[in-house]
Formats: structure tokens, sequence, C-alpha cells
């Protein structure tokens, strides 16, 4: 899996990354520079989750797109120029890409992400998805799970974003502040603290047993035993179906059509899952602010998984498990552990 390089950092590397090794520990900054990325989907998401992920010192990206630049896309992406509109948008990002990082090795591929086959998703130590349709997640995910490589994907739809990430059996450890003084329980009675190293480990659920849609032979029951899910944990299903239909974000200029068929889709949505119908209303003010990508979500979005890749790859810290979802009223994360 991935490209057997040293893992020891070099002087120009420790300088670099200084502030993160305080942060984290040269072992971790260590297997992130030994660390092969996959992002498919380079659009305004991606390129958020590109810059954090260079800037913190892997050993290379590879960008899979096989898009071309539109003007909309031109003006939400800072990656791009505005000369790159009609061009392939995966060769476009290359320039601004190197410049955040020359130490990282950038490689871009501009074939379709459904043409790839298993040999090409295997040798990577993790793969984060952006935009694409959950039968080729799924596969993926299949693979990943063949070739222990972790896999986290996610999408912002207007002001609601998410992510799901599926690191199999993912061992980690934190950094945890214990007093050691004895006999003395108060702080000024002069206990001293020292740091201990803590691990754990989570089991992630297969992503089929997390993206469960309508109209499939996929037991959705496991889930539907949890009585208080999360309702963007719906939205986000809804949303998920919606692109797997048109293959596309839902758009402002066929705001009318687009919001029949979230209907529709939210709708079935309900029925597999048991859901009140009451809740309707409330999605039908959520369909208002779902158009589009608006950009400081996914910088918000992009952080928040980047920061789940750093976790994955460095094993250092508690990544969360399995769903974050972006309020889009309240502006603020939940975790949801789906299908566990």
């Amino acid at each position: 899996m991935g490209e057997n390089i040293g893992n020891q950092l070099s002087a120009v590397e420790a300088e670099l990354y200084d502030r993160q090794i305080r942060l984290w520990g040269i072992e971790s900054q260590e297997k992130l520079r030994a660390s092969n990325v996959l992002l498919i989907g380079i659009r305004a998401l991606g390129s958020e989750i590109a810059k954090n992920i260079l800037l913190s010192g892997i050993n290379s990206l590879t960008i899979l797109d096989d898009g071309v630049v539109t003007k909309e896309e031109q003006v939400k992406n800072f990656l791009l120029y505005p000369d790159s509109i009609g061009k392939k948008i995966a060769d476009e990002v290359l320039l601004k890409g190197r410049a955040l990082n020359p130490l990282v090795k950038i490689k871009v591929d501009t074939d379709s992400p459904a043409s790839k086959d298993q040999s090409f998703f295997k040798k990577f130590t993790i793969i984060i998805a952006t935009g694409i349709k959950t039968d080729l997640l799924l596969k993926i995910d299949k693979i990943c799970r063949a070739n222990n490589v972790k896999l986290i994907f996610g999408d912002v739809f207007g002001f609601f974003g998410y992510s799901v990430a599926d690191f199999q059996e993912h061992n980690y450890f934190e950094d945890q502040v214990q007093l050691t003084g004895k006999g003395k329980k108060r702080k000024h009675d002069g206990e001293e603290k020292t740091t201990v190293k803590v691990q754990g480990t989570i089991n992630y659920p297969e992503l089929k047993k997390v993206i469960i849609l309508p109209n499939t032979k996929q037991n959705a029951d496991c889930i539907k035993k949890t009585k208080r899910r999360n309702d963007l944990f719906f939205l986000m299903l809804t949303l998920i179906e919606f692109r797997n239909k048109h293959n596309r974000h839902p758009l402002v200029s066929s705001k009318v059509e687009d919001i029949k068929s979230l209907q529709a889709i939210r709708k079935d949505v309900f029925e597999l899952y048991q859901v009140d119908q009451s809740k309707s209303s409330l999605f039908d003010d959520l369909f208002e602010i779902i158009f589009d990508e608006v950009v400081p979500v996914c910088a918000i979005l992009g952080g928040v998984i980047a920061q789940e890749a750093i976790k994955a790859v460095s094993h250092k810290e508690v990544p969360i498990n399995n769903v974050f979802l972006f309020d889009p009223i309240s502006y603020d994360g939940k975790e949801e552990t789906i299908g566990a």
C-alpha cells in the first residue's frame, strides 16, 4: 500500500512543520510524511480539503477529477485562474496546489473515477471522496476494506454539509493530562501533572451499513432501531439520493423542479426509516438553503474532513465515529454513530 519511502523527516521538513510537530509530535508527522492520499473531486469543497492536506506534510496527493472548469466553478475555487474556464479542472489546480507546499508530490488524473479498477485504488493510504454516486462509493469502500485503505467522503449542499468515514478497525492514541500527587486533592496543594499516552480502538462499519437508500436491497433495520436519530441524517440521505438520480447538486436555475424531486425522495426516505411525516415542514425550510456549494461552508467542511484524514493517517487523537453533520441553521457540527 503506497510507495515505500523512508519515514524520517529531513531538516527542511522538520523546520517547515515545526509548529505541527509541537502540536502532534514527531511520530505522527513521520506517519503523515509516509502517506499517499487520493482526493476524488477538486471542486469548491475538494480545493479546501486539498489545501489542508497539502499543508499537513503528506508524501503525495493524487487528484482525480475528469471535470471541466465552468464559470461558476472558477469563481468558487481558489485554486483556479480566470483563464481556466473550459480546461480540465485537475490540470488547472496543479500550479497553485504545488505552491502551497513544494515538498509534497502532486499528481493529477483526468480520467473518470468510475473507469478506475482495484489496482488503482489499493495503492493509497487514505482516499478522500467528494461528489460521487453511491454505487461507485460502495465499490471503492469494498476495495479499501480488502486492502486496508482508509476512506472518508463528504459533500456540501448550500449551507449544509456532511462527512462519513470508514476507517475500519482504527487504533489511535491521545495524550491525557493526569495528576500525580499522592494524597493531595487540590491543585493548589502542589499536585504535579504528567502527560500519558492513552490508546483506544474504534471499529467502523462498512459504508453499505451506513448509507442505506430507498429502492435498494439493503436492510435498514439496524439504523431504524435508533429512536432519536438526528433529522439532518435524513437530509443527508435525501441529498445523496438526489445526486444519484441527477448527478449534480440542486441548482437555483431549476429550483422548482429540484425541490419537487427532493420532496419525492424525502418521502421515500421517511417511509424506509419509518420517520414521522410531520417533519416534512422542517425539511421544506431546509430545502430552501441547500443549493449549489456555499464557499464558507466548503471551508468549514474542508477543514473537518482534512482533520479527520490527518487523524486517520497519524493515529493521533480520537476521530469522529462515523458521521459529521453541519447544521445549516445553528452553524455547528453534530456527530452521529450510524450502523455500528
